[in-house]
């Protein structure tokens, strides 16, 4: 099992064995509505703010002191915070930097959030508009009333031929 698996298959299986989560679900089986859906909106929303301002310090900011990312330009799962920061750093110094979200899927569980979708990801590189189709997961903590990412998955869309 390669690492990527099995870094992904341990973040899956601590999300949902994690006791906070393991609680009585209602009775539509349906994950809990609340306002706290749209606190997670709001957190993909200042994570897309801070990405666009390119401020590596708002990024790391909605960041968890132990989250992990796996990321769409890294090959490795970053699992350190130095780590994150390192590929943010990368990321904004491309210019025009454009997070585009074209649909998500927050749910809350207690304490705990996921939010699901679609972005599309453009910048301008060696003065090439570059366009990245992305999908995303993300998995937030409420810590002091603020969602942090715990967890963040982003990844390339396939294109048409490359999907079976």
């Amino acid at each position: 099992m390669t690492h990527l698996r099995l870094t992904s298959l341990i973040a899956a299986t601590l999300l949902f064995a994690s006791p906070v989560i393991a609680r009585e679900a209602p009775s539509d089986d349906k994950p809990a509505k609340s306002a706290g859906k749209q606190d997670v909106d709001g957190a993909l929303t200042q994570w897309k703010e801070a990405v666009e301002g390119g401020n590596v310090d708002a990024i790391m900011k909605l960041y968890d002191k132990h989250a992990i990312m796996i990321s769409t330009f890294a090959q490795d799962p970053l699992t350190k915070r130095e780590q994150i920061e390192g590929y943010f750093k990368r990321v904004i110094v491309n210019p025009d930097i454009k997070v585009e979200i074209e649909d998500t899927h927050p749910r809350t569980f207690g304490t705990m959030a996921v939010n699901s979708g679609r972005y599309t990801l453009s910048y301008t590189q060696e003065g090439e508009q570059v366009t990245i189709p992305a999908r995303f997961s993300f998995v937030y903590s409420l810590e002091g009333g603020k969602w942090l990412i715990v967890d963040q998955h982003s990844s390339r869309v396939p294109l048409p031929d490359e999907q079976q």
